[in-house]
């Protein structure tokens, strides 16, 4: 049996096929807690846990990161007096670039330089203990999921022409995880164009330039912080994949299927927002996480349609018709939920768990068996289905299934 404990409190039994919940329920606790079995949910989860490994990496290397983004636009500068002059900075640096009073010291060697002293960043931190603190989930006798932390190696190269209007400039990173470690190796890679003229320079000249832009530096550094933020955050994101996706194969096996589908009430507000202009930052700020999850699960069943049960929807050009009118020109509530329901199930790849909230939405009992023609399908896949109802109709539609009442008003 496979009873799963959400938030140290609520308990479900995942084992049956079909489950009725009737009357005052709440099931949020339970979307929430799988949605790292969705493909956007997926997303979100690895963002946060991404953020949260950068923030305290952040935190305790603050200085030495401030200093990365200072000697950027040093560089900058340095590399905008040499054009300016028409020197050539391959023949000009080599031998001064240690005198040069940078953020942080700068090395030459092979043509190339870089950071004299590559930034080094150490941090612990318990990756399965940092997911469990998101999903807030256990298994009934088994505890909470954990998989093996096996090396997790990564690297990557960011040109920073666009911040710094330097050509070649790059930020090369390396991150390491073993044994509950994060390692990261960042360094500046520069090999000047060998253009201008062969003269040389005093590396005091050119630490005069650098006294006189300290403002520029100081205020393009602090302007270009969120950019770097994100490069490192998509880094973190690079470097947890492995784990998280372990992770989340571990969860689908002991709970018995691959995906969780989940299918709110108000449908009809769902999918005119889906078909609406509003961009993903604006459906954010106006849809919980489980309604954003049903958002972007119509869209993929718009992209991989293929059953309309039997009602006249259809899908052109990345757009919802019912019979020959884009469904959001309709004034019909019931059309729209039931399409959001036959959208959303589109979009399944494998068995999953199906939960749908207010199967009777907006529906004459003579229409109710559309809902139950689609429950009956998915659940002959091999899908497992909770429905969450205030209809007792339901509970004569399917008489096999576990019904949980709860009819005292909460």
């Amino acid at each position: 049996m496979v009873n799963v404990i959400v938030n140290g409190k609520s308990k479900y039994n995942l084992d049956n096929n079909c489950q009725i919940y009737y009357g005052y329920f709440d099931l949020q606790d339970l979307v929430n807690s799988l949605s790292i079995l969705d493909s956007s949910g997926y997303l979100r989860i690895r963002r946060m846990l991404a953020w949260n490994l950068y923030f305290n990496l952040s935190r305790n290397y603050s200085d030495q990161l401030r200093n990365l983004y200072y000697v950027i636009y040093e560089i900058s500068a340095i590399i905008r007096e040499l054009n300016f002059r028409n020197i050539n900075p391959a023949y000009a640096l080599s031998s001064i670039l240690n005198n040069i009073n940078t953020s942080m010291k700068l090395s030459w060697k092979n043509g190339e330089f870089s950071l004299k002293d590559p930034l080094e960043i150490s941090y612990e931190i318990d990756l399965n203990a940092e997911i469990n603190k998101l999903i807030k989930l256990e298994v009934e006798g088994k505890g909470k999921i954990s998989v093996g932390e096996n090396e997790i190696k990564s690297s990557n190269e960011m040109d920073l022409y666009k911040l710094s209007d330097v050509k070649g400039l790059s930020l090369e990173s390396e991150f390491f995880y073993r044994d509950g470690k994060v390692n990261v190796k960042i360094d500046l890679k520069f090999r000047p164009e060998n253009r201008g003229l062969n003269k040389e320079i005093n590396a005091e000249d050119l630490n005069k330039v650098l006294r006189i832009t300290a403002k520029e530096v100081n205020e393009k550094a602090i302007n270009s912080h969120e950019f770097f933020e994100d490069f490192m955050v998509g880094i973190m994101e690079t470097l947890i994949q492995p784990f998280l996706e372990k992770y989340k194969n571990e969860l689908a096996k002991v709970l018995g299927f691959k995906e969780i589908l989940y299918i709110p009430a108000g449908r009809h507000f769902i999918l005119n927002a889906e078909e609406s202009a509003l961009n993903n930052e604006e459906i954010a700020q106006l849809f919980s996480d489980s309604c954003q999850l049903a958002i972007n699960r119509i869209k993929e069943g718009k992209n991989s349609f293929f059953d309309n049960f039997s009602l006249p929807i259809s899908v052109k050009g990345g757009l919802v018709f019912y019979e020959d009118s884009q469904i959001t020109s309709l004034a019909s509530r019931s059309i729209k939920s039931l399409a959001t329901i036959i959208l959303e199930v589109n979009s399944l790849k494998d068995q999953a768990l199906v939960i749908i909230e207010s199967p009777e939405e907006f529906l004459l009992n003579e229409d109710k068996s559309r809902i139950v023609n689609i429950v009956e399908k998915l659940m002959k896949k091999g899908n497992k289905i909770i429905i969450h109802t205030w209809d007792k109709k339901f509970l004569e539609y399917f008489k096999d299934c576990q019904v949980y009442k709860n009819e005292k008003l909460v």
